[in-house]
């Protein structure tokens, strides 16, 4: 039985990460698309029924899944009327902003056999694939130190909902989402955790820059995100104790859908990005080798999201990660509002 879909948004998230891949899975079909401008949705998808009240999609019966890519402030209400209404949901990041709205989420959606997940898509960058080889495989030894970035160049402040003051706003809450589920995912749960987070341009208002340091043992791992970097950004510098790895750039996926490419395509971002790989069997002993990364598999989320749905297996983000994560958020604007070195005491319910 195909999966009836209805999306709530079609800003950049709903077009670009969502509606293509929902419409490429051959047992979902995308059903309708909550939006205020029916035009714009028909340019790129001419056979979908546009509405424009969310709550009205949300209670039809011919829906299963619920994908919610509002403004951040509406995920909650929104995610808990469609887990109410008996619909599965996938929730654009950042999911929510306090630890007891996603377990009250996690908790209706366990107590009524719901699927519901966190859209954590850059899982499944090729890069990230590429690093999580490398810690896996031992190939490099033991990883000491990663520095995780994802920086960009915008130092003008932008009219638009991200950057004005509310709820999970500006920087931190955009792109930390990102760089901090991926080191939960390869490392899981931190000792402790510290951070900056600082509104840097001028006129803003939001959170434009932040640093933040986990500890693991006697391990290290420095993600963190600046609006000021002009040059070629370094996504990745991992350094274990045989060798150390960077990498360059994005994974292509991004940017081949904001060009109009679409999963399924023979040529669907096929540019690669490129990485340094340098093995170093003793301190005299070092060798460089150019590294290119393929482009990743976005698709294997929704494939894994259908299976979780029908049955077959479980969601690509779990509750128990999609708790640690909003954990890990709060834990790290407390440590910059407090200037403090955090520890890690939640243990998730699920």
């Amino acid at each position: 039985m195909s999966i009836r879909v209805g999306i709530i948004g079609f800003g950049l998230s709903g077009r670009v990460f969502h509606a293509p891949f929902v419409a490429h899975q051959d047992e979902m079909t995308l059903s309708y698309i909550c939006s205020s401008s029916a035009e714009k949705v028909h340019q790129y998808w001419s056979d979908v029924t546009v509405v424009n009240d969310a709550d009205a999609l949300i209670a039809g019966d011919d829906i299963d899944l619920v994908v919610i890519t509002t403004p951040n402030e509406l995920h909650f209400p929104q995610a808990k009327l469609a887990l109410k209404s008996g619909k599965h949901v996938l929730l654009e990041k950042p999911s929510v902003t306090e630890i007891e709205q996603i377990e009250e989420l996690c908790r209706i959606a366990y107590d009524n056999g719901l699927v519901f997940s966190v859209y954590q898509n850059r899982r499944f960058d090729g890069d990230f694939l590429r690093l999580k080889e490398l810690v896996e495989t031992g190939e490099l030894g033991q990883l000491k130190q990663l520095e995780s970035r994802f920086d960009r160049f915008r130092p003008l402040v932008q009219e638009r909902w991200r950057e004005q003051p509310g709820v999970g706003t500006g920087i931190f809450w955009d792109l930390g989402p990102h760089v901090m589920d991926q080191a939960l995912a390869l490392l899981g749960i931190p000792d402790w955790v510290q951070a900056n987070i600082d509104t840097l341009r001028d006129g803003g208002a939001a959170p434009d820059s932040f640093e933040i340091e986990l500890g693991y043992g006697k391990s290290r791992v420095r993600l963190g995100a600046s609006l000021f970097e002009a040059g070629q950004m370094r996504r990745y510098n991992a350094r274990f104790d045989g060798g150390s790895w960077h990498c360059y750039g994005l994974d292509a996926q991004e940017d081949a859908l904001r060009a109009g490419e679409l999963p399924g395509q023979t040529d669907f971002a096929s540019s690669e990005q490129k990485a340094v790989r340098y093995h170093a069997p003793s301190q005299d002993d070092i060798s460089a080798l150019e590294e290119s990364i393929s482009a990743g598999r976005y698709v294997d989320f929704y494939q894994q999201l259908t299976d979780a749905i029908q049955g077959r297996g479980e969601a690509p983000v779990s509750k128990r990660h999609a708790c640690e994560l909003v954990y890990a958020m709060k834990l790290a604007e407390q440590s910059a509002q407090t200037g403090e070195r955090i520890t890690w005491y939640y243990t998730s319910p699920f």
